[in-house]
């Protein structure tokens, strides 16, 4: 979900991440977040820090006072260290300054649901290890076969 009241920068978004195979929400404020936040489940929300009514700053605590973990990068024309430092207390997963490289987003959503998945499912092989060894034995995933 991009929550962001520039229209353009939307729009952009939800075009750039949805050619990259994002299924891709947009919301304007905090209130229509609300309403698509009832009806969906969002593995990773992008939050504009400031929003008319209720700011970014103040929708990340409301989240994390609910117990709500989902991973959350804060948007921001605000480039001071202090705000990056705020946001990140207040619950933000990652900050990145206005303007950006689209591509950085990318990059940055991309390891967020990297550690999320390792977070999620604990021990479980990622695609590179399709293949598990203890002692004797070989256990491969792909194949489904046990080897000595």
């Amino acid at each position: 979900l991009v929550v962001d009241d520039d229209p353009r920068l939307r729009d952009l978004l939800r075009r750039y991440l949805s050619e990259q195979g994002f299924n891709v929400f947009v919301a304007e404020d905090a209130k229509e977040m609300g309403k698509l936040w009832q009806r969906e489940h969002f593995d990773l929300l992008v939050l504009d820090l400031m929003l008319p009514g209720e700011d970014g700053l103040s929708i990340c605590r409301r989240l994390r006072g609910g117990h709500d973990n989902t991973p959350i990068i804060m948007l921001t024309a605000k480039a001071e260290e202090i705000d990056r430092i705020v946001g990140l207390e207040m619950g933000a997963d990652d900050y990145l300054s206005k303007p950006f490289n689209p591509r950085e987003l990318l990059a940055r959503i991309n390891a967020i649901l990297r550690r999320r998945g390792t977070e999620e499912h604990p021990g479980a092989p990622s695609q590179e290890n399709e293949s598990i060894a203890f002692g004797p034995y070989v256990l491969n995933l792909s194949t489904r076969t046990l080897t000595r």
